[in-house]
């Protein structure tokens, strides 16, 4: 009798110890990342300003894609390649206000940046959701250069966008899902310039205090998804 009084006491001591520690063990809503690379697509509309003329590119949905890897404590290093297939309007300064848009010219335009990430929860994510902030800069050009539909122009009234820098800030956030895929939101603002053609800041049309160029903000929406390794 003696034994198993004292085993069914020594089992119940056992539990009550041990049930407190089952009680207050609660599971954190943080987790941290162990991957350190990450490579993926994404899809979105960019918005561009257009100038005070409206011959930039125009709004359009674009695609791109995205590496990044990790550095020390909660920043990373991304580079991104941004594509957007448009069109801009193609305008003859030599016309009267209202009625200078001529017809309308493809733009394929490429933007290829570097860009700083600043992860808010450091490499852990909150309730698999990671809040970042972003900046950083690189270089815009389209890859469709003059159009035939730019013929009809003279050559100093050609529209060119040319070769630009760029400038980009923003935020978002990832997600992380299961087998090391990320979901992936960013809402974003670019700067370039737009250079005004010779032919716009002719005081015999009627152009007064045009300058050499304009910088435009062009905002982006985008969702992507990526692979963490």
């Amino acid at each position: 009798m003696f034994p198993s009084r004292f085993g069914a006491a020594l089992i119940g001591l056992l539990l009550t110890a041990v049930a407190p520690v089952h009680a207050q063990s609660i599971p954190s809503p943080y987790r941290y990342i162990e991957e350190g690379q990450e490579g993926g697509l994404f899809v979105g509309a960019l918005s561009p300003d257009r100038g005070r003329f409206g011959f930039g590119p125009a709004p359009a949905m674009g695609f791109g894609a995205r590496y990044a890897v990790e550095l020390s404590g909660p920043l990373a290093l991304e580079g991104v390649w941004s594509v957007l297939p448009s069109h801009r309007d193609v305008i003859n300064p030599a016309r009267p206000e209202g009625d200078r848009k001529i017809d309308e010219a493809e733009v394929f335009l490429n933007a290829i940046d570097v860009r700083l990430r600043f992860d808010l929860t450091g490499r852990r994510t909150w309730h698999a959701i990671q809040p970042f902030l972003l900046a950083g800069g690189g270089l815009a050009f389209d890859a469709a250069g003059t159009q035939v539909e730019d013929q009809p122009l003279e050559t100093g009234d050609r529209f060119d966008f040319g070769t630009k820098f760029t400038g980009v800030f923003g935020g978002g956030f990832r997600i992380i899902l299961p087998r090391n895929l990320v979901l992936r939101a960013d809402a974003s603002l670019s700067l370039w310039k737009l250079d005004y053609p010779d032919g716009y800041r002719d005081p015999e049309r009627g152009f007064e205090n045009v300058p050499n160029s304009e910088w435009v903000n062009n905002g982006a929406l985008t969702l992507g998804l990526a692979y963490r390794w």
